[in-house]
């Protein structure tokens, strides 16, 4: 599902940029200072940081979720959370939370059967977990 492409670090390897295994699925590295986002072009536009784990654009800026069982990712979801982040795109899968936001596809993954969102939770609950307390989103600058 293209899960890796967002929630895996990257880094520069001997050949480039490649992703950072050691740290697979565990979202936007806590520790990385990332500088002011640049303003989007009009009308619409994103931008991402090197490690392709946060992304500015009119939303503010957002930052790739740590999808593994630790408990600063998912270790602590239930079965349901996770239909509800996936379905509604809520964000912990809590149903009065605020939305997840932008590049999330969920609004593509909502689609999915529930066989294969049980799936996805079961394989993500079975990868290594690493501890990594991703950074909370930035509002647009003109919401501050």
């Amino acid at each position: 599902a293209s899960c890796n492409d967002c929630h895996t670090p990257w880094k520069m390897g001997a050949h480039g940029p490649e992703q950072d295994m050691t740290r697979m699925l565990s979202g936007h590295p806590e520790n990385m200072p990332l500088p002011p986002a640049p303003p989007p072009p009009p009308p619409w536009g994103i931008s991402g940081a090197m490690t392709l784990t946060a992304w500015s654009g009119p939303f503010g800026t957002s930052f790739t979720a740590n999808l593994t069982p630790d408990d600063t990712g998912i270790g602590t979801w239930t079965e349901e959370q996770f239909f509800t982040a996936i379905r509604q795109g809520k964000y912990k899968g809590l149903a009065g939370s605020r939305s997840l936001l932008p590049p999330m596809p969920w609004e593509m993954y909502r689609n999915w059967t529930d066989s294969e969102i049980r799936a996805v939770f079961a394989y993500l609950k079975s990868i290594k977990p690493v501890k990594n307390i991703v950074p909370p989103p930035v509002p647009p600058a003109s919401a501050k």
